[in-house]
């Protein structure tokens, strides 16, 4: 094997292992974003109702007068 064929097959090691090493990353990140999300979901149902203002017997103009 020659020097030209062996910085070919580094070259192409190297390649590989920076694929291998993006795709491990997009991995961890989709793993973060669904995380990420299920944690925003579980404390959205967690949270109380939004206040209330007025009750629902009370009108507007009442307010008024």
């Amino acid at each position: 094997m020659n020097l030209n064929d062996e910085i070919k097959n580094q070259a192409v090691d190297a390649f590989t292992c920076a694929e291998t090493v993006a795709q491990v990353g997009m991995i961890k990140l989709t793993g973060g974003v669904a995380l990420f999300a299920a944690r925003i979901h579980e404390m959205d149902h967690q949270a109380p109702s939004g206040p209330r203002l007025l009750p629902q017997d009370v009108a507007v103009r009442d307010l008024y007068e």
